[in-house]
């Protein structure tokens, strides 16, 4: 099992969540690398070098505990979590959840995190890997205890996580007319509690508010997240300013929670 299978596991509808069953929390607003696919490369408008503080941790931990939360956390965002030189304490506010935490690794080769990231809570890490088949090899054979994944390669049943991230870069002429799920059961969460929108606004844009003042019922209920389903239930992404050039496959999970809010 690779790692999307083994995520695509873990998505379950929740009728008492309102279909909310997956938040990516990111942990860093700042990376090493400057990989071409992602914000750090030349579209990207710029980093504020800022982390999810253990404050935010515990007030994040204490919003889902209120929301009861059953659904899955994925450490990622758009920058290096184990950047974050408290990764290893949030990530025990969030232990409860079963967190998966994706890295490039290169942190991991300076630092042996990798124990103390599972003893804090941590329940699976997943490595991209862009450089060497050594490296590959090194990190199966010298973490086999642990659960991880080691994203070395592109495989094509994998297709739908390749896209144009919210029109970001490489634009299309015209707005698709496929509905989007993603609304209707994942949400995004920055380093300093800002609730976006959509995870594919690489540009982060699209805040629909902040859980140190709003809960995570207000926000997944709110008149502007209604909004954004209404339009997106049937395919109406030209409506949406950030829906609008996006190529993303937004129909691949999450059915069950999109008849739910039908």
């Amino acid at each position: 099992m690779n790692y999307n299978d083994w995520k695509r596991s873990k998505i379950k509808f929740s009728k008492k969540n309102l279909g909310l069953s997956q938040i990516e929390i990111s942990f860093a607003d700042n990376c090493n690398r400057t990989c071409n696919f992602c914000p750090y490369s030349t579209f990207y408008e710029g980093t504020s070098n800022s982390f999810l503080s253990i404050i935010n941790a515990n007030l994040l931990s204490e919003r889902l505990f209120e929301f009861e939360y059953e659904g899955g956390i994925t450490i990622c965002g758009r920058g290096e979590p184990l950047l974050n030189k408290e990764v290893s304490k949030c990530i025990s506010y969030l232990k409860f959840w079963k967190p998966s935490l994706i890295t490039n690794g290169d942190v991991l080769l300076k630092n042996d995190l990798v124990s103390e990231l599972f003893e804090h809570g941590l329940e699976a890490l997943v490595i991209s890997e862009y450089d060497s088949i050594d490296k590959i090899k090194y990190w199966k054979e010298t973490y086999s205890k642990y659960n991880i994944f080691v994203k070395d390669l592109i495989e094509p049943k994998d297709s739908d996580n390749f896209n144009n991230r919210g029109g970001s870069f490489l634009t299309i002429t015209e707005s698709l007319n496929d509905p989007c799920y993603l609304p209707f059961y994942k949400l995004m969460i920055d380093y300093d509690l800002t609730v976006q929108f959509c995870n594919h606004d690489w540009k982060y844009k699209h805040a629909l508010g902040n859980l140190k003042t709003h809960s995570i019922h207000e926000i997944w209920t709110s008149d502007e997240m209604n909004n954004y389903r209404k339009f997106l239930s049937t395919g109406e992404r030209s409506n949406i300013k950030m829906c609008k050039y996006c190529d993303v496959k937004g129909n691949v999970h999450g059915k069950e929670s999109f008849y739910f809010w039908r």
